[in-house]
Order: C-alpha cells, then sequence, then structure tokens
C-alpha cells in the first residue's frame, strides 16, 4: 500500500511518510535511501506498530529505519537504536541486527519507551521511572530510595538497573507473549526488572487506560465520647499523597501519620492540618486523631493517586 501521507516531508536522506495500519490509524515512518524505495516495506512496519498493545500515541511517534552506521551516529557506538522524546523519534533497524535479535524486538522496546514519554507517572519522570501502575507493581520507588534502582541511568555501572529501561523490555514481553512469539533474550537490564504476572497486568493497563488523575475521598467522624479515631486510606499507586484535616471550633488535636508502619509525621494543632506526603511502597496511610481538648467532629480529605 502506498504511503497515506503524500504530502509529508522526509527528512534529508529517507524516504516515506505516513502509512495507515488496519485499524485506521496514521503512522509516520521514513526509511533510509539505503533501502530500496517500496512502499510495502513502510506498510509492513505500519502495521508491525498496529499489531502492538497501543493507545492514541501510535499517531505521535515517527520512525525512521536506519542503517547500523546512521543509528550509530545518531544514539551512540553501541547502540542498536533508540527513542528521542524530543520529536518522539523512533531510530531503528530496518533488518534484523542479529541471529538472535529481530528487527521487531528491537522496535518493539524502543516504542515502549514512547508510551512511556506519553504517559504521566507524577510526581516522577515515566519516562525515567516507567509509567505509574508498572513502577507501582514493580515497586520503583522504594527500590530507587534503597540504592537498587537508578532512574533514567545512561551511564554504563548503572544503565542495567534504570527501570525506564525495564519498563521497556516488559513492553516488549508483554508484546510478544500477546503474538504468542518467542521472547527475546532478557539481557538489557538484571533479572531483578523481570515482569511479575502482576507486572504485566499492569504494564497493559498503563498503555491501554493510562492513568491521568488521582481520587479525593473525605471522611467524617465524631469525637465528642471517643477521644481517638483513626482513619485508614489505600493506596495501591505510588505517587503523592495530600491530606487536610478539619475540626469543629474549640478542639485541639493531635494527629500522627503512618506509612504502613512507619510514622510518617505527628501534629498538634488547633487549626486546620494540611500535609504532603509520597506514597513509596506503602500501601495504605493510616491517620490517628486524638481529641485534646473540646469536643466536636472531624473531616478528614485525602487526595492520593
Amino acid at each position: 500500500m502506498a504511503a497515506a501521507g503524500a504530502s509529508a516531508v522526509a527528512p534529508a536522506g529517507y524516504w516515506g511518510g505516513q502509512y495507515r495500519t488496519a485499524a485506521g490509524e496514521l503512522v509516520t515512518i521514513y526509511a533510509s535511501n539505503s533501502y530500496p524505495v517500496d512502499p510495502a516495506l513502510g506498510q509492513r512496519w505500519a502495521d508491525f506498530l498496529g499489531s502492538l498493545v497501543h493507545g492514541s500515541e501510535i499517531s505521535t511517534v515517527t520512525v525512521l529505519l536506519a542503517t547500523p552506521t546512521q543509528i550509530a551516529r545518531v544514539c551512540g557506538a553501541d547502540a542498536v537504536a533508540c527513542y528521542s522524546p524530543q520529536g518522539a523519534v523512533l531510530y531503528t533497524p530496518g533488518e534484523d541486527p542479529g541471529t538472535d535479535l529481530s528487527a521487531e524486538a528491537v522496535i518493539t522496546h524502543e516504542y515502549g519507551h514512547h508510551v512511556a514519554a506519553n504517559r504521566t507517572n507524577a510526581p516522577w519522570s515515566a519516562l525515567d521511572s516507567g509509567p505509574k501502575r508498572w513502577a507501582s507493581a514493580m515497586q520503583v520507588c522504594a527500590r530507587t530510595r534503597s540504592g537498587e534502582l537508578f532512574p533514567g541511568a545512561e551511564d554504563p555501572g548503572h544503565y542495567t538497573l534504570n527501570p525506564g529501561e525495564g519498563w521497556a523490555e516488559t513492553y516488549r514481553v508483554l508484546n510478544e507473549r500477546k503474538a504468542g512469539l518467542a521472547e527475546a533474550p532478557w539481557q538489557i537490564v538484571t533479572q531483578a526488572l523481570y515482569p511479575t504476572a502482576a507486572a504485566l497486568t499492569a504494564a497493559e493497563q498503563d498503555v491501554t487506560s493510562p492513568w491521568q488523575a488521582g481520587t479525593t475521598t473525605t471522611q467524617t467522624a465524631a469525637l465528642s465520647t471517643k477521644k481517638t479515631r483513626t482513619f485508614t486510606v489505600a493506596t495501591q499507586l505510588d505517587g503523592t499523597v495530600k491530606m487536610t484535616l478539619k475540626h469543629s471550633a474549640g478542639m485541639r488535636l493531635s494527629v500522627d501519620v503512618f506509612a504502613s508502619s512507619t510514622r510518617a509525621a505527628h501534629v498538634v494543632s488547633a487549626g486546620v492540618v494540611s500535609r504532603t506526603f509520597t506514597a513509596c511502597g506503602a500501601r495504605s496511610f493510616r491517620f490517628r486523631v486524638a481529641d485534646l481538648a473540646g469536643r466536636g467532629s472531624v473531616s478528614l480529605t485525602v487526595a492520593k493517586p
């Protein structure tokens, strides 16, 4: 099939344009002039990208099918391929780089970076740490704090511990399994980032139903007779947790906040209590409120990922 976007201007040294997938999505693909001009080549890769688990981000990527020399010039001497979030450009070989590594496995990995670049994992970078649900399932925040993982690391000493690369490899595995293909070797990152079944489920959700914003809940309770009340809020995802505690006039409260079993804050106040925390591996927060003076009710509002 001919390129659908005849008006698209190819970069210098490339030919191609926009191709339509079976689902009707437009994908921009250019091939190096080193490859014979053949619209079927671009269509083949458009069809392949369309077969991957994807979302609307497919229409914003530009794929450059390049030679090893061209890729080395842009991506680095040892690189097989790379993705640039500036311009959403994916540099990839048009042919298998080796006998044990297919061009399909390579482009799937790189497209995983494109997916991450179009997702959020606030307050962290999804490109560096992976999208929200997968990163939470893999405990990326807690493992980063402990020095086990290094988001965004490109240096040789820490590259294999980069969860952003772990996400891209997980995305590859997800698609290989769904297509019933043999998995390419897991050799880019540490085996500790190999996905569990839960991580693969989370990864697919990150692609097909991206996390965009958190939820807010409000709980109220009277403290007229019972002087202490504990509120528990589940935090299935890592990210920013904000609490606001309001109470009846004349009350003075003691507030203890626990992230799982670790105390995160202790406050004594006669006014509104507002605090911000980071859920980093903690799957619940407890807010223990004690009435030190006065009587009345309290209202706890919690915003969470």
